[in-house]
């Protein structure tokens, strides 16, 4: 992966995670939540309501008009990724879809969130919004392999997987759990690790508190990530993507996390812990660094 891509991506990550640690706590009441996601929901949107707009089977897509036959190409990708990703985590939004909007520009991008010049996004979601940066603005690659690698390793599934892990779950999990299974699922369909020299868990793991509590501003994020996808990946060894499906079906009808960890796997937050600090210390894999 370029380092440029590399940057990009943990400068997004830092910047995206505090946008989603009121909305995700699950500490927060759900009349709450609700009030807070639709307030966040209008926010979001606001920059791009006279941007052109396109409807798909699965998302209504913002863009600039000049772009009009790359959102064409991206609305078809997009309802790509959600038929793949449904094969994996079934899920049905009814008449509900997410904004995805195109945005061509890191300065665009900044200014809807109030980011400085030092933040970037390749995609952020929040509240039923993914925003995209345009491929065509990927200026690490070569211009003609910016598509192919977008598709290849571009932010949709990631993003789309946490509008699925809300759909179905209705933000009731802690930020590790969100991110380890946004990225199980890209794993799944692009195979695609994010992998730098501090993400491998050779190095000093962080606690089970620190990951339920802080995990938005743990100063190793590449650390963290790495730590909660070997998690959710260590749940998909016991039982599958089946326990997975049925771990949300559980916090969608709004049992506890951890509670609902003992009812489908049978174990206690240590014990979940014990057991995945033995399988990830028998694993090469989670070793590597970029």
């Amino acid at each position: 992966m370029p380092l440029a891509e590399v940057r990009i991506k943990k400068r997004a990550i830092v910047a995206s995670a505090l946008f989603l640690l009121v909305l995700l706590s699950p500490y927060i009441s759900n009349a709450f939540q609700t009030v807070w996601q639709t307030a966040t929901l209008i926010s979001v949107r606001s920059h791009y309501l006279r941007w052109s707009s396109m409807e798909t089977e699965y998302f209504q897509l913002r863009y600039l008009q000049e772009e009009l036959l790359l959102a064409e190409k991206i609305a078809k990708e997009a309802d790509r990724v959600v038929i793949k990703v449904a094969e994996l985590i079934p899920h049905a939004a009814g008449k509900k879809r997410p904004w995805l909007i195109v945005v061509p520009n890191q300065e665009i991008l900044r200014e809807a969130f109030g980011w400085g010049s030092e933040t970037g996004a390749l995609g952020v979601y929040l509240a039923e919004t993914i925003k995209i940066l345009s491929p065509m603005e990927w200026h690490w690659y070569p211009e003609s392999k910016r598509w192919q690698m977008f598709v290849s390793q571009g932010p949709l599934v990631h993003e789309y997987a946490h509008f699925v892990l809300e759909l179905r779950a209705r933000g009731n999990y802690p930020r590790w759990f969100s991110e380890g299974f946004a990225q199980l699922i890209e794993y799944h369909l692009l195979s695609y690790e994010w992998l730098e020299a501090d993400s491998s868990l050779a190095n000093r793991l962080y606690s089970q508190d620190e990951l339920d509590h802080s995990f938005n501003v743990l100063p190793r994020q590449a650390l963290a990530y790495r730590q909660a996808l070997s998690m959710v990946s260590y749940l998909e060894t016991l039982r599958g993507l089946e326990g997975l499906n049925q771990l949300l079906d559980k916090l969608g009808e709004g049992e506890p996390f951890y509670q609902a960890l003992q009812q489908v796997y049978g174990l206690s937050r240590e014990n979940f812990r014990q057991g995945w600090e033995v399988w990830v210390g028998q694993d090469k894999r989670w070793l590597r660094a970029g």
